[in-house]
């Protein structure tokens, strides 16, 4: 057998052909039966018994022996003595991708800790943790049947629900005619719901960067993100305020009122988890609200613009103000950032991220006058240098193209 590629150097093979891998994602509701939702419940429950083993193995051995523990030694030594003894014989009746996969997560957590890329690897608590498991593809044990169930290992057969959206349509169509690869299932309790996420990946043309030198300067557009209006967009002639949407205002009103009730009931009462349910299915609808505006918005300036320019936010460090944490946290922007990126990607086109000390909102986008004694609550004001009457966010959003287009070479045009 050989050696796996990784995905990088699949498409730099696939470049030679004109080609490139595209991976995405297809999140599924399904319904599973009363059985099959306690054996997730089994599953979930074995998968961080393995996870939080495998981690205090690890660290144990590096105690010890001053090296790391391998996935592979660990599986092979430890994970498969284990499930043919008595003490954890019940391991053979969760899925064993589902074990392996929770070794391997493990091993990805040091990856990044060690990449800087999140902290060190703690252990899962059983209250707290997320209620989810992944499993692998391996020899068509997942696979969609007639667009109404998922056959997933050992749960058989679940319902699933009716897909809505066209592009959803669309994506089960061509994983069902064998045109999309499924990679694996990742199956998540939510409050009372139940959800499969597809990790899929699809062979598509190969879409080559925008040169710099052919962008269109009125489809370069710079976003100035806010709390009271989500954005401020101005493209060099036009600027534009996009709120957040009322929907969502109103459903963390709700909220407010059922978090309240929660708190009244006596804990792990019955009442307390049928409350308790309710928070989390709000929660989660609320959630879901946010990513579809962030979705809707992205696709919208990803399809229209070139280049996109934004504000480089240190958003772990401004939620850690109390006065606005929450406001920060439910506006959404890493989301909203993070679907921008891959969505210009996709297309070859390009997102700016300037400098975070950027005064983009101090500097007049007349004169370049820098007013150090704005503050935030100066919506609107007059530069005492040009005179201009000013309006903040519009006033960012201009300095934000302008220093932006500076970035890629081009001259400022406000």
């Amino acid at each position: 057998m050989g050696k796996r590629l990784t995905v990088k150097e699949k498409n730099e093979a696939l470049a030679l052909k004109g080609l490139q891998l595209k991976n995405y994602g297809l999140v599924l509701r399904v319904y599973p039966t009363e059985e099959q939702a306690v054996l997730i419940n089994k599953t979930v429950g074995c998968a961080r018994l393995i996870f939080n083993k495998y981690l205090d193995a690890r660290q144990t051995y590096y105690k010890e022996k001053g090296k790391s523990l391998s996935v592979n030694a660990y599986k092979r030594e430890t994970l498969v003595p284990m499930k043919a003894s008595e003490d954890f014989e019940f391991l053979k009746e969760v899925d064993k991708f589902a074990l392996e996969v929770a070794c391997e997560s493990v091993e990805d957590a040091y990856t990044r800790f060690f990449k800087h890329q999140n902290k060190y690897p703690r252990f899962k608590s059983k209250r707290n943790a997320k209620k989810t498991y992944t499993t692998k593809m391996t020899n068509n044990n997942i696979e969609i049947i007639r667009s109404s169930h998922i056959k997933l290992p050992k749960l058989g057969k679940v319902s699933i629900a009716r897909i809505k959206t066209k592009k959803n349509k669309e994506i089960l169509k061509r994983l069902i005619d064998g045109q999309i690869k499924l990679l694996n299932a990742t199956v998540t309790q939510k409050g009372s719901r139940y959800y499969v996420s597809l990790a899929l990946e699809e062979v598509v043309t190969l879409v080559t960067p925008l040169e710099v030198s052919e962008v269109d300067l009125s489809k370069a557009i710079g976003i100035d993100l806010g709390l009271k209006t989500f954005a401020v967009t101005h493209n060099g002639s036009d600027t534009k305020f996009v709120e957040r949407a009322g929907y969502i205002k109103d459903a963390q009103k709700k909220l407010t009122r059922l978090q309240r009730r929660l708190s009244r009931k006596k804990k792990d009462s019955q009442n307390f988890i049928k409350a308790k349910h309710k928070v989390a299915d709000l929660q989660e609808h609320i959630a879901n609200q946010r990513k579809d505006f962030a979705h809707k918005l992205s696709t919208k300036l990803a399809d229209e613009n070139q280049v996109v320019i934004l504000e480089t936010l240190n958003i772990k460090g401004m939620v850690k103000n109390k006065k606005l944490s929450k406001a920060i946290s439910d506006a959404g922007w890493y989301q909203f950032i993070a679907f921008l990126k891959y969505k210009l990607g996709w297309q070859g086109k390009h997102l700016v991220q300037i400098d975070r000390w950027y005064a983009s909102s101090k500097n007049c986008s007349g004169c370049k006058e820098k007013h150090i004694a704005l503050t935030l609550n100066d919506r609107e004001w007059v530069c005492s240098h040009c005179g201009t009457v000013q309006e903040r966010d519009e006033n960012a959003a201009i300095n934000i193209r302008n220093k932006g287009l500076e970035t890629l070479g081009f001259p400022a045009y406000a």
